[in-house]
């Protein structure tokens, strides 16, 4: 996902993408406001083939792009706020050590004057043979050392202020950078994150760092039926009780998110698709152990069970082919009877 739009297409081809947007709206009788104008603008000019895509399967479905949707895929390719939080923090830290270079050079201003003024005084004294004018000249120079020296109290406390300002944006952003990557349900890793790990492994394919790349796609079986059932907090309860299973069965170089709704993604690094479905079996198998009980009740849940889509990336794979590849797979893991693995080659 890209972090930021630019728009640099010329007067002529804009006022394409203007003409080609109003027919989308059109075709698919929405509303013209923002959110429907944003996307369909972003599909008519083919920017982003993920959110292409998207919009290509909501606009098939029965029901259209609905105004969720619409919302959901608006957040996800187009707003992006989290991002703009963490830019807000980084401004105010601009703020802060302009403020203070200023502060420290009208600080600087004041000692130079000082310098001024005592190199002076010091000429004076070498010329002068008058006891009078002695005392007064010295007394001009404690006044001017005084007035130093309280300059450099004033520009220590600045710079102790301005010290825990930056600490405390440090801590924020560090806070909102984690909160734009960190799944807040899980703990895990958003797609965000999650994406951004894998283009940067799939970047040193080939080397000496990286030789095999096996993604595992996780997608827990009738996840709508336990919400139905039992309700929205033990369907939370399920999807952490997983998270914390996959989190569990990988190793320190994997990558584990979840990816949305009752989705979770898995890559392992240097992992071949024999040794990946091994993994995959193992989580498999794990989950298919658990049992989970209601908190107020003590009710146990029936059985609760993943599949999973197993595949390598490959010469040509890119991040939407990879996925897409373990996506088939994992879809062949539920069309044969569900709490399976399947790999895709």
């Amino acid at each position: 996902m890209e972090s930021s739009r630019i728009y640099n297409e010329s007067t002529e081809k804009a006022k394409e993408l203007l003409r080609l947007t109003l027919t989308i709206l059109g075709k698919y009788q929405l509303s013209p406001n923002p959110v429907n104008y944003s996307l369909c603008y972003e599909y008519a000019s083919k920017r982003n083939d993920e959110l292409t895509h998207k919009l290509e399967q909501a606009f098939s479905s029965p029901s259209g792009l609905t105004a969720e949707t619409a919302d959901a895929l608006y957040r996800r390719y187009v707003w992006d706020e989290d991002q703009r939080n963490i830019e807000k923090v980084r401004a105010d830290m601009s703020s802060i050590v302009e403020e203070t270079l200023a502060r420290v050079g009208q600080a600087q201003s004041r000692a130079n004057h000082s310098a001024q003024v005592l190199q002076v005084h010091s000429d004076q004294l070498a010329d002068l043979s008058s006891t009078e004018n002695v005392r007064n000249i010295l007394s001009e120079v404690v006044q001017e050392t005084r007035e130093s020296a309280r300059n450099g109290q004033v520009m220590k406390q600045m710079l102790e202020d301005t010290q825990g300002e930056v600490e405390a944006l440090k801590i924020e952003l560090a806070r909102t950078q984690k909160e734009a990557t960190t799944d807040p349900l899980t703990g895990l890793r958003n797609r965000r994150a999650f994406e951004r790990a894998m283009k940067a492994l799939m970047s040193q394919m080939g080397s000496e760092e990286l030789t095999d790349l096996c993604l595992l796609m996780v997608d827990i079986d009738h996840f709508k039926r336990v919400n139905d059932t039992y309700g929205h907090l033990v369907g939370d309860k399920v999807i952490i009780s997983v998270a914390s299973l996959l989190s569990a069965n990988v190793k320190g170089k994997d990558v584990v998110s979840r990816f949305g709704g009752e989705e979770f993604a898995v890559l392992l690094p240097d992992t071949s698709v024999i040794n990946g479905e091994k993994v995959g079996e193992i989580i498999r198998s794990s989950v298919e152990r658990m049992r989970i009980k209601k908190m107020d009740t003590g009710e146990a849940l029936s059985k609760v069970t993943i599949s999973i889509g197993v595949t390598a990336m490959k010469k040509g794979d890119d991040i939407t082919s990879l996925i897409d590849r373990a996506d088939k797979a994992l879809y062949a893991a539920k069309t044969q009877g569900r709490n399976k693995v399947t790999s895709e080659i």
